[in-house]
C-alpha cells in the first residue's frame, strides 16, 4: 500500500473531509489532498501519527465486543 493509500484509506475510515483530517495532523486540506494524490508525503512527524492511528483502528476493529 502506498503512502497516498495510507492516507486516503485512513482519512475514509475516519469519515473526516481533507479540512477535517489535516486539522488534526495541523495541516491544510490542500496539503492532504496532495498527500492522497501522490504529489507529496507527509513529513515524519505526521506520517508516524497517521500510522500509528491506522494501527490503533485496526486493533480496535479486530476486538470482539
Amino acid at each position: 500500500m502506498t503512502i497516498a493509500e495510507e492516507v486516503r484509506a485512513l482519512r475514509a475510515s475516519l469519515e473526516e473531509d481533507t479540512a477535517t483530517f489535516g486539522a488534526r495532523w495541523h495541516r491544510s486540506a490542500r496539503t492532504v489532498e496532495d498527500w492522497e494524490q501522490g504529489r507529496r508525503n507527509p513529513d515524519a512527524l505526521a506520517l508516524d501519527g497517521i500510522r500509528a492511528l491506522a494501527a490503533r483502528r485496526k486493533k480496535a476493529s479486530g476486538r470482539t465486543k
